[in-house]
This record gives structure tokens, C-alpha cells and sequence, in this order.
């Protein structure tokens, strides 16, 4: 996964971290572990899918950010 792309994303939309841990229903902790791979801890396929959504994004865009 691509953080700081994805950071660069959660910034271009005026958002914070905990806006989009709140959007996808996660806590603000389980965010930053999941977009840091901490604790083995990944996105799931619905929360990829909430984002893709929240932030308007292209399917490269989507393979950058997920799947790198």
C-alpha cells in the first residue's frame, strides 16, 4: 500500500485521518494502524471501496494507492 499517496489524497479533499476513519466506520487508531501496516492490520475490501467512493478515485489511482 501506498501511504502517503493515500495521506496526499486524505489532504486534497480537506480531510483529517480521523474524518476518514469516522466516514468508513473505523476508529481513528485502527486507521493509522491499518494505513501504517502495523499489528498486520489492512484495509478491507469495504473500506477500499468507501474510500474509493469518498475521494473520487480512477482505477490507477485505486492500484497506486491498494495494490503497490
Amino acid at each position: 500500500m501506498n501511504a502517503n499517496m493515500l495521506k496526499g489524497k486524505i489532504k486534497e479533499h480537506n480531510m483529517t485521518q480521523e474524518d476518514v476513519a469516522n466516514k468508513i466506520g473505523i476508529s481513528l487508531s485502527r486507521f493509522n494502524a491499518k494505513l501504517n501496516g502495523t499489528d498486520n492490520a489492512e484495509f478491507t475490501l469495504g473500506e477500499v471501496k468507501s474510500m474509493v467512493t469518498l475521494f473520487d478515485l480512477a482505477p490507477e489511482q485505486i492500484d497506486e494507492i491498494f495494490f503497490s
